[in-house]
């Protein structure tokens, strides 16, 4: 009894550590595989950089807002539909500026429930460019009703660029946490994470911490265009 309790323990350590080296390899060549494309993805990007001279006025974008070659060139060409709040205000002369063919519209006090709306206006005249930017939840929560209809309204050959929020109410969080769900569902969908750029840059914020300041306008866009120029290169 007690020799076959021992080939037991002797055989279930033995199968352990065949299981170990072969998990242990898998992962080996897994993470030999994400550095791989990580490696091949840097090269593309830097070869693709190289070929890209910019004018003179994109010069001076790239260094007012801390663009790279790729990420100027690429606001540069796009056009793009942008709808937010008082907080689109504050930034729309540097979208205008980094992105020249950009249609912004602004408004103080806008909610998410008035998007559906005007998304649906905007594309029956033919004015809902390919890429569309989404400012919208510092003055309270979107419903999944109401994104549900914008989704439906774009449809899934537009790209949205969901730009979440940094403000010191309740539904901070709440509005932030439907972003991210909401593009985890839709591949068409990109979080541009303002919340996580800003954290720890009170300097960039007016007093009541939800308006930025020239500084945080200039952040703001940079956040904004780094992340379209990551989602579409």
């Amino acid at each position: 009894m007690a020799k076959t309790r021992g080939q037991f323990i002797k055989y279930s350590l033995l199968g352990f550590a065949i299981f170990s080296i072969i998990m242990g390899l898998a992962f080996w060549k897994i993470g030999n595989a994400q550095t791989y494309q990580a490696v091949h993805r840097q090269r593309f990007i830097t070869s693709k950089a190289s070929k890209i001279h910019l004018t003179s006025r994109e010069k001076r974008v790239a260094k007012k807002y801390r663009l790279n070659r790729i990420q100027t060139r690429t606001a540069t060409k796009i056009s793009l539909t942008a709808i937010g709040d008082s907080v689109m205000v504050d930034v729309k002369p540097n979208l205008k500026q980094v992105f020249p063919h950009s249609a912004v519209s602004g408004s103080v006090g806008r909610q998410f429930y008035s998007l559906p709306k005007i998304v649906r206006q905007l594309k029956a005249h033919g004015h809902l460019a390919k890429y569309i930017v989404i400012n919208l939840g510092t003055n309270g929560p979107p419903t999944k009703h109401d994104i549900n209809s914008v989704l439906k309204t774009v449809g899934s050959k537009r790209q949205i660029f969901w730009i979440n929020t940094r403000v010191p109410r309740h539904w901070q969080n709440t509005t932030n946490r439907l972003i991210s769900q909401t593009a985890k569902k839709h591949a068409n969908v990109h979080v541009v994470n303002w919340y996580r750029a800003s954290k720890g840059h009170a300097g960039w914020f007016a007093s009541d911490r939800v308006h930025v300041d020239l500084t945080g306008a200039i952040h703001y866009t940079h956040t904004l265009a780094a992340e379209i120029a990551k989602d579409l290169n």
